[in-house]
């Protein structure tokens, strides 16, 4: 299912004078909490013990029964049985956990704002890796006023990850962003930054309910291979100054103008899927091949386009605590699509932003045509036990690297350039797991499409 762009993002431009950074970017503290109901154990009942009598023999002594070893539990977390086998996490208890981070953060695009990101999960002995989830976030900021807030995002998305007998996956994601600050600074590859922003030139303004329901049916129960069904509802607000560079490129680019209309989207796909964790891999692949059509039907959904999305996912494990990722995206749009949408893949910003090419500004780059990668190494520093709770922390450091083509049937070199027009970004973060399904990430990553950092806080891996 797809994830939200981000929940708090700081970016600065490439005038550093007059430009405040994002001051403060979180409350890293607090919340984790979690509720785990422990699995009732009982012993065993003795058996019978042999009756004797008096003319009975005394029988021989029994040599004392050697003490039990206790469970270990290796820096990994991984616990071991007496017998030496693995006792995966969640086998020995079930229950629920909730994880909760509150943000506190602001830019000069949007103000300052506050919010947080959250899950609830339930687990059971039957279910792998959780009986089902509840993720949820919220994010609000204010530039002028608190009573008219610049930017609004909250969602939540409920996963069932095994129904039908382990076969189907079910997620379901409602959501809600009103953003003031988009940007636009023209079609294709090799567009130009400026060193100063002009909100009313460069910003236009959306707001985008949208539901989104997505199935995933294995093959077989024990199928590494799924396919995907589902759907999204979007409706859609856009406003922009006539003076504005969308204003000025609409005749084009945007037809439809600020006139209110929706989106609807249905997808199809394959899934290859060897990961041995859901959450955080160590090992294994997972590989997407995923086409949408949206239909046009009447004036209320007056678009009508294709997209094919093909992303290959690589885990390996480089020793006790080290594991490389690598992720290849490639993302191709067709037909008559809204302006909005050439800035994203997944519902987020594709060459830029928190879950694609970290360090560019997100949604300034706009084009059919995408391809971009990320690697990362992550790294396991310690495990831990807080307040009952444990807790994994760890490192990362990465480089993503990407670029666009504004059209794929034809060539626009005065938009995308003739070289190689890469848009990169490197960086490094830290990762803090809690329990068995909330992981929360916070990154800095260095651009030269921007000045003179950008950086990320929000749940999960950004794959």
């Amino acid at each position: 299912m797809n994830r939200p762009e981000h929940l708090l993002r700081a970016t600065q431009s490439r005038s550093a004078r007059g430009r405040a950074f994002w001051c403060a970017a979180t409350l890293v503290v607090a919340g984790f909490a979690r509720i785990a109901s422990a699995q009732p154990t009982g012993d065993e009942p003795s058996p019978d013990a042999t009756p004797t009598t008096d003319a009975s023999p005394a029988p021989e002594p029994t040599p004392a029964p050697e003490p039990a070893k206790a469970v270990k539990v290796d820096d990994d977390g991984k616990k071991t049985s007496a017998t030496g086998a693995v006792i995966l996490e969640g086998e020995d208890k079930t229950g629920t956990e909730v994880g909760l981070l509150p943000l506190i953060g602001g830019d000069t695009d949007n103000g300052f704002g506050v919010g947080a990101i959250g899950s609830i999960a339930s687990f059971d002995k039957g279910y792998t890796p959780y009986k089902w989830q509840l993720q949820f976030a919220t994010f609000i900021a204010a530039r002028d006023s608190i009573t008219s807030p610049s930017y609004e995002d909250a969602f939540i998305n409920l996963i069932i990850p095994q129904m039908l007998d382990g076969r189907l996956r079910v997620e379901l994601r409602p959501s809600f962003t009103r953003e003031t600050a988009l940007h636009f600074y023209g079609l294709g590859n090799q567009i130009t930054i400026p060193a100063n922003i002009d909100r009313t030139r460069d910003t236009y303004t959306r707001l985008h309910p949208q539901l989104a329901g997505m199935t995933r049916w294995k093959l077989s129960r024990d199928s590494v291979w799924s396919a995907l069904l589902g759907g999204q509802y979007l409706y859609n607000q856009i406003s922009y100054a006539p003076s504005s560079t969308i204003g000025q490129e609409a005749p084009m680019i945007n037809p439809v103008g600020e006139t209110s209309h929706s989106v609807l989207r249905l997808e199809t796909g394959i899934v290859f899927d060897t990961r041995d964790n859901e959450l955080a891999p160590n090992r294994g692949m997972y590989h997407t091949l995923e086409f949408r059509v949206s239909p046009h039907i009447g004036d209320a959904f007056p678009y009508h386009y294709e997209q094919l999305d093909l992303q290959f996912r690589f885990y390996h494990t480089l020793s006790k605590r080290n594991v490389l990722a690598f992720r290849a995206v490639g993302d191709v749009l067709l037909g008559y699509v809204p302006f909005y949408e050439l800035s994203r893949y997944e519902d987020t910003s594709a060459l830029g932003g928190s879950l694609a090419i970290r360090g560019v500004p997100g949604y300034a780059f706009y084009g059919k045509v995408k391809v971009f990668g990320n690697l990362e190494l992550r790294t396991r520093v310690t495990t831990f036990t807080l307040w009952d709770r444990r807790f994994k922390f760890g490192v990362a450091s990465f480089i993503d690297g990407g670029r666009l083509w504004s059209d794929l049937r034809f060539s626009h070199p005065e938009l995308d350039g003739t070289g190689l027009g890469l848009h990169y970004g490197v960086g490094g973060g830290i990762r803090l797991q809690q329990g068995r399904a909330f992981l929360v990430r916070a990154d800095l990553a260095w651009s030269p499409d921007a000045s003179p950092i950008a950086g990320y806080v929000l749940a999960d891996h950004i794959f």
